[in-house]
This record gives C-alpha cells, sequence and structure tokens, in this order.
C-alpha cells in the first residue's frame, strides 16, 4: 500500500488530469440519462380488453372471457388472472410470478390468447404494463362549432402524424366521439312501396364496394389493370348509386333505382359511446401523448410543445389546440427540488467538517469526493441504461453522507497531528493514509452487501428500490475508488501546506468526559441491560403505535377524479355531470385545469357509458396541498350529484403506480363464492355494515352494472309467420342501431357506411307498436309476434383465477394507517356472520404493504445476519463482531422514534432508512474495532477497544454528524419532489443520531461484557 501511494503522489498531476476528464465524461453522461418521474421498468402484469360495442353480458362472457380465462390462467409463470365482463366488454388483468421476464411473458401471453375465435367485429387489445403506457402530456382539440367527430381528420392526419414524427413519442391517442359515419337513413314507407327490406339494401351495398379486380389487359406496349364497379367517392355519388331494387315490371325485368330515392344519404357523427370535454368549450378531442420506454420524457415533452405550437397556425378555422397537463413539469421540478436537497446537504456537510477540522482547505477537500463519485456514477448508470428518476436521484442523495465518509475519515487521518518539515508531514499523511484506506475499503464492500438483499425485494416497491439500491452501491463503490486514488494525493498535499489543524477546547472537553464515561461503563458492562432494554421496549412501542402506509404522501398537483353516474345513465347524461362537477373545480382558486372523458377510464379505453374520468390540473403555486383540494372537491362534487354509484379522487402518479401493479384502493375487501348473485348480495350487505360503523372515510361497494335491458322474446306466433330469432333481431337492430354495408373513401379517411331505419322515436312502453315486416311484405306490430320485458340493471360478472368474487373498497380516515384500518375491516366482518359459502380477503395496498413490509423485515435480519459474518471475518472475534452488530441493530429505535415523534407514517422507504442506517453505522464499529486490532491483535484486550475508541471519536463525530445535517433538506423538504424522500431521510437521520452513541459507548461496553472478568480487570483495574 506504502509503494502504491507513493506511486499516486508521484503521478499526481496525471491524478489532477484524470479527474478533469472524469468531471467532463460525468456531464456528458449525464445530460444523456433520460429523465422520467419513475424509473421504466416493466411490471408482471399483462392487461387484456376486448371491445364488441353490442354484445350482451351472457354472451360476453361465455364466448369470450371463460376462453380467455382458460388459456391466460394455463400460461406458465401466471399467479392470478381477474376479469370483468360487461355488456361488449371483457377485461383481463393478467399476473405473473416474480422472476418472470415480462417481455417473453407478454409476447407469449399475447400468442396463446389469439387462439380464441372472437366474434366478428369484436377486437382485443394486449397491453404490457409499465410507467409509458400512461400518457405524460394531455392536450386538447377545441371547437364552438365542430364537433369531436368533425375534428377527427384534424387529429389524424395533421396532429397525430406530426407527433409520432418525433423520436421518443410511442403512442398519440385520441378520445372524443369517434370518426365520423355516412348515416343512410331509409324511409320504411318507400322501402314497402318498392317492396324492400332494408337488408336487401344492405346486401346490395356490400355488392358495390369495389373496384373488383378483374384481369390484366396488354395493349400499345403497356399493361393495364381491369377494375370493375368503382366505389362511391362521396354522399352525393353515393345517392345517386342505382341499384337494382326497383319494381319488377311484367317480363320480371327490375329498374334501378337511385339509393337517394329510399331515403336520406349524409355524413355525420357515430352513435355517443364516448364523449370528452374541456371547460369553456361545446366540443372537444382529447389527445394522449405517451413515450416509449427509456426515453427522456423532458426532451420529448419540449419537442412536442415546439411541434404542437407549430401546428396551431395550420388548425382549421374555429378549431383550437389547448394544453390540459404536461408530466415534465412535474419531472423537471421534482428532480430539481431533489437536485437542490443534494447541493444543500453537501453544503451543510461541509460546513460541519470545516467546523471540526477549522481548515478551509481540509473542508474542500473532503467536499471533492462528491462531484467525482456522481460522475462516476452517471457514467456507470448510462452504461447500464438506467436514467435519472426519483429513486435513482434519491438514491445518490442518500449517499452523500458515506461519500463525504470516505474523505473525512482518510483527510482527518492524514493531517491531523503532523509534525515536521514538509517531507516529513507528507510522508507521514501517506503513511497514516496506507494504515486507514484497507479499514475504508472493507467498510465500503460490507455497506454495498447489506444492499445485496433488495435484489430479492418483489412487487412494486422491489422494482423501484432496485434502482435506488443500484445508485446507492454505485455511488458507493465509485466513492471508495476516488478514495483510493485522489483523496491520498489531497491528504498529502495537504500535509505539506504550512498550516495545522488546531484541536480546541470543546474538542479536548469531549474527549476527557468520553473517555470517563467509556471507561466507567466498561467497568461495569451491565449497564448495558437497561440501555439494550429500553431502546427494545421503545423500537417495539414505536413500531406499533406508528400508523403505516403503502408510498410516502406526495404533493403532485394532478387529481384524477373517476366516477360512475346511476346504472343505465346515457353518455350524455354522464357527461353533463362531468361538466357540472369541472365547473364546480375551476370554482376552486387553486385548480388551472381540467379536462373529462366519458366512456373510457383513465387504464382501458373502453368503458360503461356511466363512467366518466376527470383530470383536474392545479395551479404551480397553488396556496392548498393536493390532498387538502381533493377533500373539498370530494364534498362539492357528492353535494353537485348525490346520486352518484362511485367516486373517488386521487393523486395520478401514486395511483398509477398502484395500477401497474393491480392495486386500485388502499384497502380491499374481496368475497368468493360459487354464486354471483350471493357475492353481490353480501357484499352490498358488508357495504352498508361497514358504513353504519363510521370508522372509514369512504366506502365504495364495487358492483358495475348495464341496463336497463329490454329482453325481446319472440313467441310461437313469430315462428308461424316465418319470423325467426336472427331476423326479428336484425330488423329491431336496422331501427335502433344500423347495419354496416361497406364504407366511403375520402382521401385517407374511411368513412364507414351505417344503413338504419328511419322513424319516430320510442320509449319502452310504446316498443310494442314497433312495426315488423313479415316475409309477405306486410307489416305487424311488435307484440303482435313477441313479448317485450323490462329487465333491471343487468350486473357484471366477475371472476378472480376462475371463481366468482365481488369486492368493496375503503379509504382509511385521514391520519389512519393501513393496518389499523385492515384490523378495523376484519372486525366488522367477523361480526357480519357472512355465509360459510362466501370467504373474504384483505387486498389493495394494503396487501402489498403488508408483502413488503414482510419481505423488508426478512431483509433486514438476513443483512444484520450477513453483517455478523462479514464482521466475525474481518475482525477474527466472534465478541467483537456480536458487540458490532448488536450497536447496529439498536440504531434503529432511533429511526422509528424520529418518525414517531415528526408524525410520519412508517412506510417501506422508511425501511429502506433503516437500512441505510445499517450501512452507515458499519463504518463507525469497524473503525473502532479494526483499529483495537491493530493495537492489540486479534484479541484485543477492553482498554485497546477503549482507546481505539478514543481515537476514532474525531472521525466519528464529523463522518455522523455530516451525515446527519447532509439529510436535513429532505427532511425539512425542498418542494415537492422530495416528498417521496421525506420518510427515509427523517429515519435515516434518527437512525444515525443514536448510531453515534451506538457506536462509541455501546459496542466497546458490550464487548467488555462479553469479555473474561479477568480480563476487565487486568485493564481497567481499581
Amino acid at each position: 500500500m506504502k509503494r502504491y501511494l507513493d506511486f499516486l503522489w508521484e503521478n499526481r498531476f496525471s491524478i489532477i488530469l484524470a479527474t478533469l476528464f472524469l468531471l467532463a465524461a460525468g456531464w456528458f453522461a449525464l445530460k444523456g440519462l433520460p429523465e422520467s418521474v419513475f424509473p421504466n421498468v416493466d411490471f408482471p402484469r399483462v392487461a387484456v380488453l376486448v371491445n364488441d360495442g353490442s354484445l350482451p353480458v351472457k354472451f360476453m362472457e361465455v364466448e369470450i372471457t371463460r376462453p380467455l380465462e382458460a388459456l391466460a390462467k394455463g400460461q406458465p409463470g401466471v399467479r392470478m388472472v381477474r376479469s370483468q365482463t360487461g355488456n361488449g366488454l371483457t377485461k383481463l388483468n393478467v399476473y405473473f410470478n416474480p422472476g418472470v421476464n415480462p417481455q417473453t411473458a407478454y409476447l407469449m401471453l399475447q400468442a396463446r390468447l389469439s387462439q380464441v375465435r372472437l366474434p366478428v367485429g369484436a377486437q382485443m387489445r394486449v397491453t404490457r404494463m409499465a410507467p409509458y403506457t400512461y400518457p405524460f402530456a394531455e392536450y386538447a382539440l377545441v371547437s364552438n362549432q365542430q364537433d369531436s367527430s368533425a375534428m377527427m381528420p384534424t387529429f389524424a392526419f395533421q396532429v397525430r402524424p406530426a407527433l409520432l414524427a418525433i423520436p421518443g413519442v410511442y403512442q398519440v391517442q385520441g378520445t372524443g366521439r369517434g370518426w365520423p359515419q355516412v348515416h343512410i337513413d331509409l324511409n320504411p314507407v318507400r322501402l314497402a312501396q318498392y317492396h324492400l327490406t332494408a337488408q336487401q339494401v344492405i346486401d346490395t351495398l356490400r355488392l358495390a364496394q369495389g373496384p373488383f379486380f378483374s384481369g390484366v389487359l396488354h395493349a400499345y406496349h403497356q399493361q393495364f389493370i381491369v377494375a370493375t364497379t368503382p366505389r362511391p367517392v362521396d354522399t352525393a355519388h353515393l345517392a345517386t348509386l342505382t341499384l337494382p331494387l326497383g319494381p319488377a315490371n311484367a317480363e320480371g325485368i327490375r329498374a334501378p333505382l337511385a339509393l337517394g330515392a329510399l331515403g336520406r344519404v349524409q355524413v355525420g357523427p357515430p352513435p355517443l359511446l364516448t364523449d370528452a370535454a374541456v371547460p369553456g368549450y361545446r366540443h372537444a378531442l382529447i389527445i394522449d401523448v405517451l413515450s416509449q420506454s427509456r426515453a427522456n420524457d423532458v426532451n420529448v415533452a419540449r419537442a412536442v410543445q415546439s411541434r404542437l405550437a407549430a401546428l396551431r397556425t395550420h388548425l382549421p378555422p374555429g378549431v383550437q389546440l389547448v394544453p390540459i397537463y404536461d408530466l415534465s413539469h412535474l419531472i423537471s421540478s421534482s428532480l430539481r427540488d431533489v437536485w437542490i436537497a443534494l447541493g444543500l446537504g453537501s453544503l451543510i456537510a461541509w460546513l460541519v467538517v470545516f467546523a471540526f477540522l477549522g481548515r478551509f482547505d481540509g473542508a474542500m477537500a473532503t467536499l471533492v469526493v462528491v462531484p467525482l463519485a456522481l460522475a462516476a456514477t452517471f457514467l456507470v448508470l448510462h452504461a447500464l441504461g438506467y436514467g435519472l428518476n426519483i429513486m435513482t436521484l434519491g438514491g445518490l442523495t442518500a449517499a452523500i453522507g458515506a461519500l463525504v465518509d470516505h474523505a473525512i475519515v482518510v483527510i482527518e487521518r492524514g493531517i491531523h497531528g503532523l509534525h515536521g518539515d514538509r517531507t516529513t508531514r507528507r510522508q507521514q499523511a501517506l503513511r497514516r493514509a496506507a494504515e486507514i484506506l484497507p479499514l475504508m475499503t472493507l467498510a465500503t464492500l460490507t455497506s454495498c452487501l447489506i444492499f445485496l438483499p433488495l435484489i430479492f425485494l418483489s412487487g412494486t416497491l422491489g422494482l423501484l428500490f432496485r434502482h435506488m439500491a443500484l445508485a446507492i452501491v454505485i455511488a458507493l463503490l465509485t466513492s471508495q475508488i476516488v478514495a483510493l486514488l485522489v483523496t491520498p494525493v489531497l491528504a498529502a498535499w495537504l500535509a505539506g501546506r504550512p498550516r495545522q489543524s488546531r484541536r480546541n477546547g470543546a474538542e479536548r472537553w469531549l474527549r476527557r468526559h468520553f473517555s470517563r464515561w467509556l471507561i466507567y461503563g466498561m467497568r461495569r458492562p451491565w449497564w448495558a441491560i437497561p440501555v439494550v432494554l429500553l431502546l427494545v421496549v421503545a423500537g417495539w412501542l414505536a413500531l406499533t403505535t406508528l400508523p403505516t402506509a403503502f408510498l410516502p404522501h406526495w404533493d403532485e398537483g394532478i387529481i384524477s377524479v373517476p366516477f360512475r353516474t346511476p346504472v343505465g345513465s346515457s353518455v350524455a347524461e354522464t357527461t353533463r355531470v362531468g361538466r357540472d362537477f369541472m365547473r364546480v373545480a375551476l370554482k376552486n382558486p387553486n385548480v388551472e385545469q381540467a379536462s373529462l372523458m366519458v366512456g373510457r377510464g383513465f387504464q382501458f379505453l373502453h368503458a360503461p357509458a356511466n363512467k366518466g374520468a376527470i383530470a383536474i390540473v392545479l395551479k404551480p403555486s397553488h396556496t392548498q396541498s393536493t390532498e387538502a383540494v381533493m377533500h373539498t372537491l370530494q364534498a362539492q362534487f357528492r353535494q353537485t350529484a348525490p346520486n352518484l354509484l362511485s367516486l373517488t379522487l386521487h393523486q395520478t402518479m401514486i395511483v398509477r403506480l398502484g395500477n401497474l401493479s393491480g392495486a386500485h384502493a388502499p384497502l380491499v375487501v374481496y368475497l368468493f363464492g360459487s354464486d354471483s348473485a350471493t357475492l353481490r348480495a353480501q357484499g352490498a350487505r358488508l357495504a352498508a355494515a361497514l358504513r353504519q360503523s363510521h370508522a372509514f372515510e369512504s366506502v365504495n361497494f364495487k358492483s358495475p352494472s348495464a341496463g336497463p335491458e329490454l329482453e325481446i322474446t319472440p313467441s310461437p306466433l313469430a315462428a308461424i309467420y316465418g319470423i325467426t330469432p336472427p331476423v326479428l333481431a336484425g330488423q329491431v337492430k336496422a331501427r335502433f342501431w344500423g347495419r354496416q354495408a361497406g364504407f366511403l373513401l375520402h382521401g385517407e379517411q374511411i368513412l364507414p357506411i351505417r344503413v338504419s331505419l328511419a322513424g319516430h322515436d320510442f320509449t319502452p312502453r310504446t316498443l310494442d307498436s314497433l312495426p315488423i315486416r313479415l316475409p309477405d311484405g306486410s307489416f305487424t306490430p311488435l307484440a303482435s309476434i313477441a313479448g317485450v320485458h323490462v329487465q333491471g340493471a343487468v350486473p357484471f360478472v366477475t371472476h378472480q383465477n376462475l371463481v366468482p368474487d365481488a369486492y368493496v373498497w375503503l379509504q382509511p380516515k385521514p391520519g389512519e394507517g393501513l393496518a389499523q384500518a385492515a384490523a378495523k375491516a376484519r372486525v366488522v366482518v367477523a361480526n357480519l356472520h357472512l355465509p360459510t359459502t362466501v370467504t373474504t380477503l384483505l387486498g389493495g395496498y394494503y396487501r402489498q404493504q403488508s408483502q413488503s413490509f414482510q419481505q423488508m423485515a426478512l431483509i433486514l435480519g438476513g443483512a444484520l445476519a450477513l453483517l455478523l459474518i462479514l464482521l466475525g471475518f474481518q475482525f477474527s472475534s466472534q465478541r467483537a463482531a456480536i458487540s458490532a452488530l448488536l450497536a447496529i441493530a439498536l440504531a434503529a429505535p432511533g429511526a422509528l422514534l424520529a418518525l414517531l415523534f415528526l408524525g410520519i407514517d412508517l412506510d417501506s422507504t422508511a425501511f429502506l432508512g433503516v437500512l441505510l442506517v445499517f450501512a452507515i453505522a458499519v463504518n463507525n464499529v469497524i473503525l473502532i474495532f479494526a483499529r483495537a486490532r491493530q493495537l492489540g491483535g486479534p484479541q484485543p484486550r477492553p482498554a485497546v477497544v477503549a482507546l481505539a475508541a478514543r481515537q476514532r471519536l474525531r472521525p466519528i463525530l464529523m463522518t455522523m454528524l455530516a451525515d446527519v445535517f447532509g439529510f436535513l433538506p429532505l427532511a425539512i423538504g425542498i418542494g415537492h419532489g422530495t416528498d417521496l424522500l421525506k420518510p427515509l431521510a427523517v429515519a435515516v437521520m434518527g437512525g444515525l443520531l443514536l448510531s453515534v452513541f451506538m457506536s462509541l459507548w455501546l459496542a466497546p461496553v458490550i464487548y467488555s461484557a462479553l469479555t473474561a472478568k479477568a480480563a476487565r480487570q487486568a485493564s481497567f483495574p481499581g
């Protein structure tokens, strides 16, 4: 080591050039890292949506849902399949076991599901769940003149191609009423006059959907493609299309008849199945922009903004393009806040070091390691294909204290108490660095190994925290490399400077009293027993008292509001309610913009007509927190529409994480059984009991339904007349829905042709009088050949792993943890005495939290066990290893008590903070016991351990205080971007403050207790 350090000093100028090159390379790597809120990771979940739009629930269940469920459940690696079946809708969520490659599983599942033969017109969409499956920006085409259907060509041929041409854009989705259609409204009287049926017109139109290939003609040295029956080019030509449907003459020849003579031909909007709205405009078409995996969302958003600014000048008259939200602002502000916290933490750490060393140059030398280690870390992250997000940048911020630790120990050891001329001082500094660097390297490797168990953490937190843990490990390793290459050179350079550090009176007083209390405790090691018991009891009380949460509260500034109007509500009615909600929201001084989508949700592109989804964007400078705004708006929305089936308000990003992992509510009570009707009845009963308990903020029985439904049952007379059920269904469908009969091409635009029968409006009471055409050409009322029955709400069918289920969503009261709310829910379920055929299970964020807590507890225990083994190898003494391990483990109550005193929930990031405390605290005990081994051999006497603790007092205090105060900006909260890291910072600060006492006093005292009594008396006589 001495020869190596001499080599570094001789080549110090090359080292300086290398550091400058490293800084430049790190800067370019940083600029190339993609920026996003969360890591772009693939979740082990695939969503499947089959949409038909007209088929009833039972048909969808038998023909589509059950075959898809069976195939999905039979796919290797699948652990759970959830399904929901409604009118024209089948939704499947397929969850895979941890360790399954999401990309491979997605492709295999897609191939397997393609074996199911879907009905004609049904479309299946298979989506791999990842953060990029959700939009990062939303805009809207709005107009007071053109409806959303008329704006579809502008979106499809101007906006979408321009945005898809931007590198990094994955998809551009439009939500409005849909493409225009050609409506042919046939006059029933005209049809009767010409003895025609609507089906004859439809069949003839389909036969006219040319052109048809008729061969190849060679002439004039050219090749001509022969095509017959050109397709009509517009509605005017379509109206003049002659059909051989006229009345037959005496010879039976039918004269051609123009289509326009049978009814009205015009272009209009499609049936109202989906809709969108933006406050202040009559019509809107919502545009969602999705980014590609591992794209830089911030750069993509800037390119989108620039491209849309250029497009605004080319929009049709009366059409405007307005922004709704752009998550790049959230990304930029969040990362900026974390950067500020990182910078402030480094500055505070420097001030602490400066206060101890009393030398400006020495304090600056310790801070040099931070930019160098960060630059090296950015290079490694770039090489591994990782990006810059809350997790990776938070990991770097959390590692700042550990980065400075290396430099503090080496610099302090290298310049403290030197004497002699410049050359002698430098040689002393290099010799001391040679003594301390191996110890620091072992401590760093040990700290890195503590984070190794995080690799085995599954679920949402495992996917996210692996990135944070990786960033911490990379930062620790790169900082150690800097400590081996650069810090010794800085220490030798500082040793040669004339100014020397001086020991102040406060330090001498502290060292004297510390030595007195340490020796007093080591002579009476039984003192450690009440200390240990007190800490264990305090930690247990804090652990059982703290409210628990899945993830920290985060003020995003964007609110998602899914809601359901009463069963049977039309899209127009749901849109009206949504517009009322947006008007209420915009009256709130904190709200800037809002948008509404009806007939679709935030995740699936198709939903029942009574489902709406509102996105509310708060002003950047909103005075109230997002949670407070949500609480106010929820009360106002309930007052505006008291008959809603469901209404939830939540922040967008956190719920996206829950949706990606399959948790849609804080707490869910699942009911399983063999009969869907029984489950619905018991679910409603359970929901009522939960509401009557007044133990929850909100209770929502998720029982979606379609309807009401008019059921037409043909009578025996229909068969006598020759009216089969398909014929009867076709005539009714032609009147109330229309039939597809080909399409027109308007340039690149495809206009479907919908043929329907015109007539006056009907109601359920007057439907009996609907005229039905008999085979002889006469008409009869529907009531004469069929019965019409009004059926109430038709419930959706929900399954979990092929078993029927029902579920109730619960929202805990403010300030109450998920564990406490789950305990109350269990009490209500137990007192309800559900039938023995019905079983219950708690899920939602609570289930993921419980699994994460169990895994984190195992990880913490595994980390401590790993530490015991590693410390035993390093110290060659199990007594020293056990003493060090107890000192490290007993720092955890400090983290829990800090969370309790500050009123912060215990979540998974706080658990990660405890793990970080272990990783930092291990450096202290290694410094003490490794130094004791240098002084007294493999089995040092207690007096030698006391001497080592006294010698390491100053560097341990410096590093711990630098670490603690370095986390202060995160604990206080710089903006809203550090909200996710606040529990981690508070836990680390509390744990490290206690670990100072644990390392310097308790560990030597426990070691003394484990040492033979004769050895103690020899070490501390009298």
